[in-house]
């Protein structure tokens, strides 16, 4: 998590910023390897493949009104506890609750600004939400 986003947040809502674990660089490999196998996606290429495979969500629009939950939900997705979130490459990952991320969603995801992918250990799922507020999603078929 960037810290200037921290730091808003901890100024706007005079609280501590929900706890989360920023992943290493080796488990961040770990998770590439697990997504790859997963849905049998080029390791080497990893976002152009998720990319190339995913469904776009008609009439979602993350930067208006935008319920995380109810999205997932409405694609039969029903995340576990704790939620990845993929903010560059595969190599900058942050973990933390689903519902602090549902909740404080506006002041981790910045329009404009973020293209981050979403998934839980399930390894079942990823979500992408572009910086226009676009959302795509790639999803086992037999989940």
């Amino acid at each position: 998590m960037e810290d200037f986003k921290i730091e808003l947040f901890e100024q706007e809502y005079k609280i501590n910023f929900p706890n989360f674990v920023h992943l290493s660089e080796n488990e961040c490999l770990l998770l590439i390897n697990q997504i790859s196998q997963r849905f049998d996606l080029e390791i080497n290429n990893l976002i152009q493949s998720i990319n190339l495979r995913q469904s776009y969500l008609e009439n979602i629009d993350a930067i208006f009104g935008f319920n995380l939950i109810e999205t997932l939900n409405s694609i039969s997705i029903y995340p576990l506890p704790k939620i990845y979130i993929n903010w560059y490459q595969f190599d900058n990952i942050d973990l933390l609750d689903t519902s602090d991320l549902n909740k404080y969603f506006y002041d981790i995801w910045f329009p404009s600004a973020d293209d981050i992918d979403l998934f839980d250990e399930s390894f079942n799922w990823i979500v992408s939400i572009r910086h226009d507020g676009i959302v795509s999603f790639l999803k086992k078929e037999n989940q």
